[in-house]
């Protein structure tokens, strides 16, 4: 890795901690320089505006992350159960993740959820070119094992489905409801997906 590759890997840590943590209207440039030990004139130089580093920053770790989530879903394919495929999407970032230089897949996972409460037009560029289509990918595997479920019901699954994994996942100290946080994360997402797809069954013959 280059000098410059490495002091851009150090500003797109600091900017994930930050923008996760306070985000994107709450982290300002001078706390995410001084979180990643650098000058505000470096962050400019190479990344220009606060925009852009966040949609930079984002566009990077979707691409970490859709490698590994890809990869996974390849593997769960040939065992061709409808648990294995949605647990393959879930897990990857945990048990998968290769490169830690900018974040963890956890995480990645975290700063991904925050995401989800910004201003669609801040995110929605990146969304589309770098995450969503391996996103749907992974959901239309699932899809094909439930033919019959209508789309109102498939949607609704989905919320479902993201809201208690992140309710897993992505809460540093407290679930929502203020539980201690889950020890066996892997444990619990497999258990998840079971009764995702007993319910999936449900719905889809309803």
């Amino acid at each position: 890795m280059s000098k410059s590759d490495a002091t851009k890997a150090q500003i797109m840590r600091a900017a994930v901690q930050q923008f996760t943590r306070l985000g994107y209207e709450g982290a300002a440039v001078r706390d995410i320089a001084n979180a990643a030990g650098v000058n505000i004139g470096l962050i400019r130089y190479h990344f220009g505006h606060k925009a852009d580093l966040y949609r930079d920053t984002l566009a990077f770790v979707s691409t970490q992350y859709n490698e590994v989530c890809l990869a996974a879903l390849e593997q769960a394919r040939a065992s061709n159960t409808p648990e294995d495929i949605i647990c393959s999407w879930l897990l990857a970032p945990i048990t998968s993740w290769k490169d830690a230089s900018v974040a963890s897949g956890e995480e990645v996972l975290c700063f991904l959820n925050k995401m989800g409460y910004e201003d669609p037009e801040l995110t929605r560029d990146v969304y589309e070119s770098h995450y969503s289509y391996a996103l749907q990918e992974w959901q239309d595997a699932i899809r094909a094992h439930f033919p019959g479920m209508q789309r109102g019901d498939w949607l609704w699954f989905l919320t479902s489905l993201r809201g208690m994994y992140f309710n897993i996942v992505a809460h540093n100290d407290f679930t929502l409801w203020s539980l201690p946080r889950i020890s066996n994360r892997e444990a619990a997402i497999r258990r998840l997906a079971a009764d995702a797809v007993a319910l999936l069954r449900i719905t889809s013959l309803g």
